[in-house]
């Protein structure tokens, strides 16, 4: 997918103008799913409530969890923005860094029948 281009010449972060979009949730690194343990593993993930698996496009594989942020406002605004965390700071922090800009996924399942069907699809074993 095509990255979208920043409304303006020169980029600017898109918090600094209260998107919010990634304070809707976090993502954690997991394995990819080439074992059975790992199959197993984001099974179990995605039959918990409002927890999804998505790979990214560099096919590396997380868990997200939607859950917002304590910080953010009701407007999407960080109430805790000159002290944020490191990993704030550092996040889209270049031109189509985050999904402001684009799809931060390639591949993504927010339940388990979907990520079943999918493993169906590309014929991996994963019945016991």
């Amino acid at each position: 997918m095509a990255k979208k281009t920043p409304p303006t010449e020169k980029f600017s972060a898109p918090c600094m103008t209260a998107c919010g979009r990634c304070c809707k949730y976090l993502a954690i690194g997991i394995d990819a799913p080439t074992s059975r343990v790992a199959l197993e593993n984001i099974r179990w993930y995605l039959y918990h409530e409002n927890v999804s698996v998505f790979s990214d496009h560099e096919k590396q594989w997380y868990v997200e969890f939607r859950t917002p942020c304590s910080a953010q406002d009701r407007h999407n605004n960080c109430t805790v923005y000159e002290k944020r965390p490191s990993i704030c700071r550092n996040y889209g922090t270049a031109e189509g860094d985050c999904e402001f800009y684009d799809i931060p996924f390639a591949l993504r399942f927010d339940s388990a029948p979907e990520f079943e069907t999918w493993l169906d699809a590309k014929g991996k074993i994963w019945r016991t």
